[in-house]
């Protein structure tokens, strides 16, 4: 498959999946790479993205089914795509399994000036649901505040209606760590063992 997404010099996505596109509304189909593959949806990169409609299924490059989706958000080089959890109901292509949970939460944008309680209803490694109000207005990318998580944990919105919405999980991109705790031990060493914790802890809901 030969699909260009990066400029000169950028580092390879290692992730980075080959899969098969077809526009589910004019049939035309386009190679491209999906990334952050979770259970509720990925990222496409490829140049010909922009010849698709709202429609699409997906197909791994081994795969033999195609997982109906539908697009989302596009830039001229990427789109953002949610699958049809009731059109792939039967045929299960989660990479990870989900616990159903009830952990009270706090979800912000990048900034702190927007807050929207909510509640997980379920987790995974990779991503979550929450329940709550006001979801509808929820940004792009969003910090998921827990408290016993001890530092917020970034979050891209894969999909939102006003009561719920799909998260994936950054565990790189922790935020907020206090002064007392940064004195205490290396900002490298205490973010692992934090991401590590937190980890643990979804994989125990």
């Amino acid at each position: 498959m030969n699909v260009e997404t990066r400029k000169e010099g950028d580092a390879p996505d290692l992730n980075a999946l080959p899969v098969l596109v077809v526009d589910l509304e004019s049939l035309k189909c386009v190679q491209a790479l999906a990334v952050n593959f979770s259970d509720w949806g990925c990222k496409l990169l490829g140049p010909e993205l922009g010849i698709l409609n709202k429609n699409i299924g997906i197909r791994l490059e081994d795969d033999e089914e195609f997982v109906r989706g539908r697009v989302t958000g596009r830039k001229p080089d990427y789109a953002t795509v949610v699958f049809d959890q009731e059109e792939n109901g039967s045929r299960d292509k989660r990479r990870e399994k989900r616990y159903p949970v009830t952990v009270p939460a706090t979800l912000t944008d990048l900034s702190r000036k927007q807050s929207f309680p909510c509640t997980i209803t379920n987790a995974s490694r990779s991503g979550c649901r929450v329940d709550g109000q006001g979801l509808r207005d929820l940004p792009p990318d969003v910090l998921l505040c827990v408290d016993s998580f001890g530092a917020p944990v970034v979050g891209q919105v894969m999909w939102k209606n006003p009561t719920s919405a799909g998260l994936i999980l950054n565990w790189n991109g922790m935020r907020g760590m206090g002064k007392r705790d940064a004195a205490k031990k290396p900002v490298a060493q205490k973010k692992t063992e934090q991401t590590d914790a937190i980890k643990l802890q979804l994989s125990r809901l």
